[in-house]
């Protein structure tokens, strides 16, 4: 399975993608994080990682980058990055680390000033997510970008569910609302996942969202606040990522999906 982890900025995506990844592992799934946002920088430390050679670098920057997408549409066309159809031991070996079973492919970053958008690096991710196959035992966590323009891009098109993060603010609440909007209009699956709640907050917030579609609401937490200041690998355990871990397990991806996009 495939899940899209989204949300506003600094609604706490890449701390729970790490404490879901690592949550998965232990329920014994080989789990493959894709950090697809250009903006973070510190994904593979929460992952206890070391840093792979970014996927765009790898193929040549954006010259080399815009070629291989360009070939990329061409179906008769393979390569070491872009088979027609991949599995997680076809990505490049030099753009995936592992740290505690854990695996990390870093799609793209922003590091000069004026040498583009974004939309490369969301192409690479599309390219990648719509033509990996997973097996029975693996899933994919995909660390998106800020917002809502991998929708746009269509990047979740190769996704079986789009997971909202939401933390206690009303833009993030009409976010979700967006994208969930969105998601679901291209067939994709939406479910949301409250963070930085307390009993109190939790409620107002929930009247604003679709209970069945909660799977989890996770506390504020000063050690994992403290960790993630650092640039630690995250430890806390929490019973409530355990829940939404049980949810994902026991998730049943629908027959049929009507792509829109």
């Amino acid at each position: 399975m495939k899940i899209m982890i989204c949300g506003k900025g600094g609604c706490g995506k890449s701390t729970l993608t790490v404490l879901l990844a690592k949550a998965l592992t232990n329920a014994g799934k080989r789990v493959l994080v894709v950090d697809a946002d250009e903006s973070n920088l510190c994904l593979h430390r929460l992952l206890g990682a070391k840093q792979p050679e970014i996927m765009m670098d790898a193929m040549g920057g954006r010259q080399g980058t815009r070629e291989k997408l360009k070939q990329a549409k061409d179906q008769d066309h393979e390569d070491d990055f872009f088979k027609n159809i991949m599995s997680v031991d076809d990505l490049p070996p030099d753009c995936v680390q592992e740290a505690n079973g854990i695996k990390l492919l870093v799609v793209g970053k922003i590091k000069e000033f004026g040498e583009g958008c974004a939309c490369m690096i969301g192409g690479i991710s599309k390219a990648v997510l719509s033509r990996l196959h997973e097996a029975k035992d693996e899933i994919i966590l995909i660390d998106a970008e800020a917002g809502l323009e991998h929708f746009g891009r269509q990047v979740d098109r190769g996704c079986d569910m789009a997971l909202c993060v939401i933390d206690p603010s009303y833009e993030s609440i009409q976010m979700a609302g967006r994208a969930r909007q969105i998601a679901e209009a291209a067939g994709v699956q939406t479910y949301f996942i409250l963070n930085k709640v307390e009993d109190d907050v939790r409620q107002v917030m929930a009247e604003s969202l679709d209970p069945k579609r909660v799977i989890g609401a996770i506390p504020r937490s000063d050690t994992l606040f403290i960790q993630s200041l650092r640039g630690q690998p995250l430890s806390v355990e929490m019973t409530e990522i355990e829940e939404a871990c049980a949810f994902l397990l026991n998730y049943k991806k629908p027959l049929t999906l009507s792509m829109k996009l």
